[in-house]
């Protein structure tokens, strides 16, 4: 037999013998969801450490970013579309490998939470909007809130005396939307009046505030922007797919990328490596760690500065993985 067909007759059984392990494996476990009391009782906590169930199906969908208010409400945004956006305007063509838009009208949802009790019970939970379309980003103000949905990020005013929307401005858009896995997100209020979010993977946007100043970016970027509406900046470049930001006590703002360094000490003009993006000649900003965790999926950080946890357990960043 030739070189060439004792070859081709490996390579045949290499794609048989994979398909047959592709196909003695699902990608879904066969298996019934379990209830939330089970779920919570699977997690591993560190001793004197509890975890507390704040809300479950059918009252969320798939809470994707949330925040408290100054009194103390919590606000959640919530889809059942997610990955899959809705048809509809401004609704972009997808990789196939992502699905097509649904035909229906868009179903997403916010909720907030008022009056969480010492066993994490809320008082009272009260859908405020509805009608979204894979809604990621969202942030409290006094009279409403800011929600990011594709393709825009609007302003919804809270009506008197309700937990409910009563009107609805967008601010800035449209925003790229060709992967659903990252848009804009992470929605985070500063001291300085500004709010700090992501921008995610492959999208491309264009986005201008009222004072005319325009913002394109492609892929993984960080922003800031004012709540009136009035100007959108570029805060630092690159990143592949940056979900989930923080501050700490000092002003040092971090976030978490799924496909790069998990955690990212974000300095403003910074450049950060992405895939294949260079830097503006200067060189790529510092990374603060040198190992990816052996993990992707990394979504969301948050700085601990507060007394109630012990002491090992303060002054750090806490990351989620997968």
């Amino acid at each position: 037999m030739s070189r060439f067909c004792w070859c081709f007759l490996l390579t045949l059984l290499v794609v048989i013998a994979t398909q047959s392990t592709a196909q003695g494996q699902p990608l879904v476990a066969e298996s019934d969801p379990l209830t939330p009391e089970q779920q919570r009782a699977k997690f591993h906590l560190p001793d004197g450490f509890e975890i507390q169930l704040v809300a479950s199906e059918p009252t969320i969908g798939q809470p994707m970013n949330l925040n408290f208010d100054a009194a103390g409400r919590l606000w959640a945004t919530s889809s059942v579309e997610y990955p899959y956006p809705t048809a509809g305007p401004n609704v972009q063509d997808r990789d196939p490998r992502f699905g097509t838009p649904s035909p229906h009208p868009p179903q997403d949802w916010v909720m907030v939470f008022s009056g969480i009790g010492i066993d994490g019970k809320p008082a009272k939970a009260s859908r405020f909007v509805e009608g979204l379309n894979i809604p990621i980003g969202i942030v409290p103000l006094p009279d409403g809130a800011l929600v990011y949905s594709i393709p825009n990020i609007q302003r919804l005013t809270e009506a008197k005396g309700e937990t409910k929307s009563e009107s609805a401005t967008s601010l800035y858009g449209p925003f790229g939307n060709v992967d659903t896995h990252g848009m804009t997100n992470s929605f985070t209020r500063w001291v300085d009046g500004w709010i700090y979010a992501c921008h995610g993977f492959r999208n491309d946007s264009s986005v201008v505030g009222k004072d005319g100043h325009r913002v394109t970016i492609n892929s993984g970027n960080t922003l800031r922007f004012r709540e009136d509406g009035s100007r959108i900046e570029q805060w630092s470049h690159g990143q592949v797919n940056p979900f989930g930001m923080t501050f700490d006590p000092y002003g040092n703002l971090y976030n978490a990328d799924c496909h790069s360094m998990p955690v990212t000490c974000v300095l403003r003009g910074g450049y950060y490596q992405s895939f294949g993006k260079p830097h503006d000649g200067l060189g790529f900003a510092p990374d603060m760690i040198d190992h990816n965790h052996g993990s992707t999926g990394i979504c969301g950080v948050a700085w601990y500065a507060a007394p109630r946890f012990p002491s090992d357990f303060q002054e750090n960043l806490f990351i989620t993985i997968r």
